[in-house]
């Protein structure tokens, strides 16, 4: 009875398999793997992994989106770039998105970096790099969307203390 069940599955399968050989031996029969796009990153940087007072160099290829947000450790949100007439209060782009949108790079130190930190009643730029973790740079045409493929993301490392200084402890040995 169990031969009767095993008999068309085979042969089932074994069409099957024959049909796809077929079809990639046929150039005339399109693949129906999506194309996959090799485009360059839209944001990127050299050093990401930085401490206390270095400097942050963001790149860009162009044109690249009008806004740029960065996320601290904690999960606030920092408004970087955005249109200078958005601006309220003492709230001011580090950059306006005009002058942004052509910008191959951005250099941002650690130490004196400002930006809008997107909080009711605060009318003023607050620090951003203010603890040790992972800082998200986030870059789009719109910032505020469930869609995280509409975004460039870009991760990096802080440390917030100073660069420790290299190990120079050399064993030098004495000679009497």
């Amino acid at each position: 009875m169990k031969l009767i069940l095993v008999l068309p599955t085979a042969g089932l399968l074994f069409s099957g398999a024959m049909s796809l050989d077929k079809m990639s031996r046929n150039p005339l029969v399109p693949s129906e793997r999506p194309a996959v796009e090799s485009a360059a990153p839209k944001m990127w940087t050299n050093n990401a992994a930085l401490y206390k007072g270095e400097v942050l160099q963001l790149r860009f290829s162009t044109p690249h989106p009008r806004y740029l947000g960065v996320i601290d450790p904690g999960g606030r949100f920092f408004y970087v770039v955005f249109p200078k007439e958005d601006g309220v209060g003492k709230l001011k782009p580090f950059v306006s998105s005009e002058r942004f949108e052509t910008m191959k790079t951005l250099k941002i130190n650690t130490a004196k970096f400002k930006a809008d930190p997107y909080t009711y009643g605060i009318l003023e730029n607050k620090p951003v790099f203010t603890r040790s973790g992972t800082y998200r740079f986030v870059l789009g045409d719109n910032l505020h969307v469930d869609d995280a493929d509409a975004l460039t993301i870009l991760k990096v490392r802080y440390t917030h203390s100073a660069r420790p200084l290299p190990d120079d402890n050399i064993n030098i040995a004495a000679i009497d």
